[in-house]
């Protein structure tokens, strides 16, 4: 919201500058996002009375005027013709500024006219939108010579607040203006004059019926007469600006006003095209149509809140008119709807219709019920006072104000929740300065405060609402800073933990984790062969009506949108929660998964080859020692939809925890995936039991080189490479670094049925450089274990 600060202070008049009170607001916790400068742009423009008027003698679009500003005679050129001589206008003389250039003017010679500056319209100078002409000030506004900036008061500060949706009093100059007079103590004054208002009575002219109280429990009409003539003031359209809304007419721009003014939207109907003429407000019903005001037919559906004549809809209630009913420039006669709708009706039809106003802004978080009859004053006179007409006697209404609600605020119960003590004296002072009228309630000291809430305080309901507004009052610094005592230790639960280890983990082996929706399809569901799926009663989107059981199916389609705009290499993830039936009840896993497709590395020294699902289990053994889970292996191929040769279900202590493979080619193919896919899911709560705390161990860097011993056995064909790997670690004992598999050989002269491993062996001692004579009785070890273990030779080393 957009407060203009000459606008509030003719509510309240203080003394502060605009910077010093944003800060004052902000600490008690209106928060001032910044203080703008509107009208900064606009330097060295004059007030100037035009001498004369004459045609360009070279070109027919432009108008050669004579200007006097009170020092001489200027000859300026100019597009547009709706002034005569007489006429004060603003002259931006050379060397001046205006919004629009980037540049300061000069004369330029246009057609063979040397003009000196230019002529003024309100887009030009940031005042309005309208551009149709020059703007032409008021005979007696000022004089010839004046600085436009102090004529029209546009050195004039702009406070940008965030209002939060608990505080709707904040999104109107009064409302602030009442925060202000709270925390400065400087009295609320009312500069508003009221109407002037003829003998005929408003209800004699129009009729109002309420036929849905519970959405519309007050209905009040203005009727004013004769308007069509006049113009919105000039200030009054740089402040409508300022705040963000574009000036119109001034029967429009009055209700605008008053809007932006006292916080209760209004609307004009063209009093002559309601028939009756009378106000209805009644429910809608299913499929009955209605223009707005935007040219857009609507669909009503049954229970919209809707403003009618006596035979049709004329406006959707709180929201926006009908086009029907629209006041034009031929309108004579208004009826000034100020109404109280309530927030939930007008909340559901806005977001339904995705139609959203102004209006349906405040009235959404809630407007004032008891301000009814001062908006509709208060626009019923700008109108009169701007467009000529006149106001008829008093008002056309129908249903009843709420009543105020009482409640309750100890200031025990304050001291508590705020850390301080709270007197009770204070906490009245602060109900004083609010200007709410309380009363104390029981004996002291045990006394309440019982605080009647003004109908524009839509935020408070219950005592800590009260509580809040002590706080703010009394300044938030007064709030300690110890953190109290908690009955239970910080940190994460065990499973959180663990899922954040698994993350870092994969993000360590150069995946990149992606967040996704947690819905699924039937063809999602066909996919993993699942069928205690969870049904969604109102899905986001018609072929998604599951909960997910799986992580794979959006990790492939993911892995599908990034191959089709381009993504060569997609090593992704995700750890997140899946859903299944039990029974009657939903029980939630948390599972992590992961997808590589696509080339593995581009690199002028590597081969250009796919992910496969060596990668996968390289990635799977990565994430497994980062978890510290030891006793795990690869089981069976777990079936459709995976590869029968290159895929396998993984097992922790025995026990199956997920799976881990390629993908089969043609499921690839159906979900639109290129080339390889392989996978991996893992369920996260059995592994945390296979854990081994123990096993992970942090390492300084080493400062010693290692020693490389490499080993070539021959061994049996049976024989697994992981299992000789093993014996291979615990032979070496506190020596070894690590091992790696370099070589695979089957044939000549290697007899039938025997295969030669060869691997790579590091040792190393973490405070020496190890020796020939230290190195060869770990080597013989390994010899002895594997031959005594596997019946393996060695064939090099």
């Amino acid at each position: 919201m957009k407060i203009v600060w000459s606008w509030l202070r003719e509510f309240c008049p203080t003394e502060r500058t605009a910077h010093e009170l944003a800060d004052r607001l902000t600490l008690h916790g209106v928060k001032v996002e910044e203080v703008l400068r509107p009208w900064s742009g606009v330097r060295g423009v004059v007030v100037s009375r035009v001498v004369k008027v004459e045609d360009h003698p070279n070109s027919q679009k432009l108008t050669v005027v004579t200007v006097d500003d009170g020092a001489g005679e200027h000859v300026v050129c100019a597009g547009v013709r709706n002034y005569d001589a007489g006429d004060l206008v603003p002259w931006a003389r050379p060397g001046s500024r205006v919004p629009v250039l980037a540049e300061p003017l000069a004369p330029r010679d246009m057609g063979g006219v040397v003009s000196h500056g230019m002529l003024c319209s309100p887009n030009e100078l940031a005042i309005a939108d309208a551009h149709t002409g020059i703007l032409v000030l008021d005979p007696g506004s000022a004089a010839p010579g004046d600085d436009l900036v102090a004529a029209l008061e546009l050195d004039d500060e702009v406070l940008d607040i965030e209002v939060e949706p608990n505080r709707p009093d904040f999104l109107s100059v009064l409302g602030v203006a009442r925060e202000v007079s709270a925390l400065t103590g400087t009295p609320l004054v009312d500069p508003r004059p009221p109407p002037d208002e003829s003998t005929e009575a408003a209800a004699d002219v129009s009729t109002i019926r309420i036929d849905a109280l519970d959405g519309c429990p007050r209905y009040v009409a203005r009727v004013i007469r004769g308007v069509g003539g006049g113009a919105t003031p000039i200030t009054a359209q740089a402040r409508l600006t300022a705040c963000g809304m574009r000036p119109i007419s001034p029967v429009v721009d009055a209700t605008n006003y008053a809007m932006l003014e006292l916080g209760q939207p209004l609307h004009a109907f063209d009093l002559h095209r309601l028939e009756g003429p009378g106000i209805v407000v009644r429910r809608a019903a299913d499929g009955e149509p209605l223009r707005t005001l935007d040219g857009v037919d609507r669909v009503m559906s049954e229970g919209d809140l809707l403003i009618c004549d006596v035979e049709r809809p004329v406006a959707i209630a709180g929201i926006m008119g009908g086009a029907t009913s629209e006041v034009a420039d031929d309108t004579s006669d208004v009826l000034l709807e100020s109404a109280y709708f309530t927030r939930t009706g007008i909340l559901r039809t806005a977001r339904r219709l995705d139609l959203h106003s102004e209006a349906s802004h405040r009235f959404e978080r809630g407007t004032d019920p008891e301000g009814l009859e001062d908006g509709a004053a208060r626009g019923a006179q700008l109108m009169a006072a701007w467009s000529g007409g006149t106001v008829s006697r008093g008002v056309a209404q129908d249903g009843s104000t709420p009543p105020r609600r009482w409640v309750s605020m100890r200031p025990q119960r304050a001291s508590r929740l705020l850390g301080y003590e709270v007197a009770h004296s204070e906490a009245e002072g602060v109900f004083e300065r609010l200007r709410m009228t309380h009363r104390v309630a029981g004996d002291a000291p045990e006394a309440s405060i019982e605080v009647e809430v003004p109908g524009y305080r839509v935020d408070i309901e219950h005592e800590v609402d009260l509580i809040e507004e002590v706080a703010r009052l009394l300044g938030y610094d007064r709030i300690g800073t110890h953190v109290p005592s908690t009955g239970q230790p910080g940190g994460a639960p065990a499973g959180y933990r663990f899922r954040r280890r698994a993350i870092q983990g994969l993000v360590r082996s150069g995946l990149y984790e992606v967040r996704l929706m947690t819905f699924a399809s039937s063809d999602d569901l066909a996919m993993t062969g699942d069928t205690d799926a969870v049904p969604v009663a109102n899905p986001l989107q018609a072929d998604e009506r599951f909960l997910r059981t799986s992580l794979l199916p959006g990790l492939v389609h993911a892995i599908a949108r990034n191959q089709a705009q381009g993504v060569t290499e997609t090593p992704i993830f995700e750890a997140g929660t899946v859903f299944r039936l039990h029974g009657e009840n939903v029980v939630e896993r948390q599972h992590v998964a992961f997808a590589l497709a696509g080339q593995a590395g581009e690199h002028w020294d590597s081969r250009v080859r796919s992910f496969d699902a060596l990668d996968a289990t390289g990635v799977l053994g990565s994430l497994m020692t980062d978890l510290g889970v030891r006793d795990w292996g690869l089981g069976d191929p777990p079936g459709h939809p995976f590869h029968p040769g290159r895929s396998a279900s993984v097992l922790a202590a025995g026990v199956p925890v997920g799976i881990v493979g390629e993908v089969h080619p043609r499921v690839a193919r159906d979900h639109d995936v290129v080339g390889r896919l392989a996978v991996c899911e893992l369920i996260l709560d059995p592994l945390i039991a296979g854990v081994d705390e123990g096993s992970v161990v942090v390492r300084d860097v080493p400062r010693y080189p290692p020693v490389r011993r490499d080993l070539a056995f021959v061994l049996p064909e049976e024989v697994a490479a992981g299992d000789v790997v093993a014996a291979i670690e615990e032979a070496a004992g506190e020596l070894f670094a690590r091992s790696m598999l370099f070589d695979v050989y089957r044939g000549d002269p290697l007899p039938p049925g025997a295969k030669s491993l060869a691997f790579a062996i590091d040792l190393r001692a973490s405070d020496r450089t190890l020796t020939g004579e230290e190195t060869e009785p770990v080597v013989t070890a390994i010899v002895e274990r594997l031959r005594r273990e596997f019946g393996a030779e060695l064939r090099s080393g």
